[in-house]
């Protein structure tokens, strides 16, 4: 094989896969384990500190509020930073966070802990995404973008392993997923180029402007987001507790519900390909719809554990695969920006976080959580009129 021949694979095949494994793998550092862990040590939290619901929605909405205000800052200024170091410095605030949580004795402690390590994934994706434009041959961007968006599902699958086998020792847990984030940022900041986003480094191409996010076709963009995010939320933060609650799953078999969450989403790497295929449009009609299946399962059949698999099956993918249709919706309508097209995708997204688990838990007492689940099930039905009949990246 000639030098050339090399090179070409080298650029078509070896770097772009090598670049997708080590991103994925800080996806699900600074999301698996600083966005989306908490949901599945809640009850560990609830039991030794006698947290109220209210307090430990505070924390998921603020962990969600903290993830928001780096979105914000990293999507204006990803354009002129190297990308590498952008998210191998998500990665070390994300461990930081974990640690601060590990090494806590008081639910304050605890608490910040749990809300410094939602900062690194909002850091991470504006950089990420504007990598996967700048460095990726075309025809893999949008396997890219499904790929990365999906990449927190390996981290979930060990995060629930790790809670498993740590039993009741939540903050064992904590430490080892610190321990796997440091692995990570070492790996990424080795292999990684540390090259500059081309000449969109220095200038950028599209300034920015409040007229670019008003128009007619990103409102179905938003309303979708807003949606997504509190459905999203919910889930992650009450699904665990309810079935507990309901005695339906107990420690530390509920581990395994979160661990069945993770590994069914892996499918959604993929989701790039598919979508490419279909058409965005066509996708997120379908995936709306098993997130709306997954919900009202949890709403009827909360106690038997059967229906409780199969929505975990179904959620599993679903809400990770809405996310990536939404991201590739996004980057198309920003395309000459793509930090600040999934900067609006994480911005709505944080927005919706912040506020689903608030208003769930001042439901509560008036409503059952079940019926809380049923009526998320229907917006997630609700939403797909405004979804795009059938577009392609």
């Amino acid at each position: 094989m000639s030098d050339h021949s090399v090179h070409k694979l080298n650029r078509q095949l070896i770097e772009p896969v090598k670049f997708l494994i080590i991103t994925i793998a800080m996806t699900s550092v600074t999301y698996g384990f600083g966005r989306y862990a908490y949901g599945l040590f809640l009850p560990s939290l609830r039991s030794e500190f006698g947290a109220s619901t209210l307090q430990l929605s505070l924390i998921a909405s603020a962990n969600a509020g903290t993830y928001l205000i780096s979105t914000l800052i990293a999507s204006a200024y990803a354009i002129y930073f190297r990308p590498t170091y952008m998210m191998v410095s998500s990665c070390i605030l994300t461990v930081t966070g974990l640690a601060i949580a590990g090494f806590s004795t008081t639910f304050d402690v605890a608490a910040f802990g749990i809300i410094v390590s939602g900062v690194g994934g909002g850091v991470l994706s504006p950089a990420l995404f504007e990598a996967i434009e700048s460095w990726l041959p075309e025809e893999w961007k949008v396997r890219a973008i499904g790929a990365v968006s999906a990449g927190a599902t390996p981290g979930m699958i060990i995060t629930a392993l790790v809670a498993y086998f740590s039993l009741d020792y939540w903050r064992q847990a904590w430490l080892a997923m610190a321990a796997v984030g440091i692995f990570v940022l070492l790996v990424g900041f080795a292999l990684l180029p540390k090259n500059k986003i081309g000449k969109r480094g220095e200038k950028p191409t599209l300034p920015l402007s409040f007229s670019m996010f008003m128009t007619r076709r990103n409102i179905g963009l938003y309303i979708a987001l807003f949606v997504y995010g509190v459905i999203f939320s919910v889930y992650l933060t009450f699904s665990v507790d309810l079935v507990t609650t309901l005695g339906a799953l107990s420690a530390p078999k509920d581990r395994l519900f979160w661990f069945l969450l993770g590994l069914t989403g892996l499918p959604a790497i993929f989701n790039g390909y598919f979508i490419s295929k279909i058409g965005y449009g066509k996708f997120l009609k379908v995936v709306f719809v098993l997130c709306a299946f997954s919900y009202g399962i949890l709403a009827l059949a909360a106690s038997s554990l059967p229906f409780i698999l199969i929505s975990a099956m179904l959620f599993g993918y679903a809400s990770i695969a809405i996310g990536s249709g939404l991201l590739v919706w996004s980057i198309g309508i920003f395309k000459e920006r793509p930090s600040i097209g999934s900067g609006v995708v994480f911005f709505l997204f944080s927005i919706a976080t912040i506020l689903g688990p608030i208003l769930s838990s001042v439901l509560s007492p008036f409503i059952e959580m079940k019926m809380i689940f049923a009526v998320l099930a229907l917006f997630s039905i609700v939403i797909v009129p405004f979804l795009p009949k059938d577009e392609r990246h």
